[in-house]
């Protein structure tokens, strides 16, 4: 009996010490926080621009992507807005320019060489700028030759312009046409590519933004107590 309760009284505190070594044990092994770390990582996710969304905005709106990405400072983007702005502005004034003169060229045709050239071929247009009639035209044509660029002589087709200077008049306004003409497809183009470029600066600052995988090591845990924590944080 006796030396039952010795061993009885020796296992008690041999059970103590291994439990308080285990504790401390335990208070020295790293322990991750994953749920916090989850927990973070969802809320910037949340808060953190979506680089896709910020490309597409600037595509639609050159600005409006990096104004998506940080309201408080998009410099960049209210340059790449106010040049959108001004080359839409401009394609528009240079496309009615050349409906205008256009228009001028129909009327200076028609009031001063007497044909109208609504409907006419290229082919006809361009002998009004280069022949004061169409007799002369159709005798050059013959003399070069060249009997497939022929005109047939109507009331349609013929013209007789009032003096040279008018005929030189004709051609200016015919050369001013085709310069803004030329001038709208670089427009365009210099659209595509404001756009392109403005999508592509909000869709690095966007993805500049989220989450970079990040590892701490502290000797306090979260409570403030003495103990080795691992604070990882990783995007998936």
């Amino acid at each position: 009996m006796n030396s039952n309760k010795t061993e009885k009284g020796t296992a008690s505190p041999l059970f103590s010490a291994l439990v308080l070594g285990c504790l401390f044990i335990m208070t020295l092994v790293p322990s991750v926080t994953f749920a916090q770390s989850n927990e973070l990582r969802f809320e910037e996710r949340v808060q953190s621009p979506s680089p896709k969304g910020a490309l597409l905005r600037s595509l639609v709106m050159p600005g409006w992507g990096h104004n998506y990405v940080d309201s408080n400072n998009w410099t960049r983007g209210k340059i790449h807005l106010a040049a959108d702005v001004i080359m839409i502005l401009s394609y528009v004034g240079l496309n009615n320019r050349v409906n205008t003169l256009e228009g001028n060229l129909v009327t200076q045709a028609n009031a001063r060489a007497g044909i109208n050239l609504s409907g006419q071929s290229r082919q006809v247009e361009l002998a009004v700028s280069k022949f004061n009639s169409i007799e002369e035209y159709n005798d050059y044509q013959l003399r070069s030759r060249n009997w497939d660029k022929l005109i047939p002589q109507n009331s349609q087709t013929s013209w007789s312009w009032d003096s040279a200077q008018d005929r030189y008049d004709f051609q200016n306004t015919r050369e001013r046409i085709s310069t803004a003409s030329n001038q709208l497809p670089a427009l365009l183009t210099l659209m595509v590519a404001n756009r392109v470029l403005s999508g592509i600066n909000a869709f690095t600052r966007a993805r500049n933004m989220q989450v970079i995988p990040q590892a701490s090591i502290s000797y306090l845990n979260e409570f403030g107590e003495p103990g080795l924590t691992a604070r990882v944080v990783v995007g998936f």
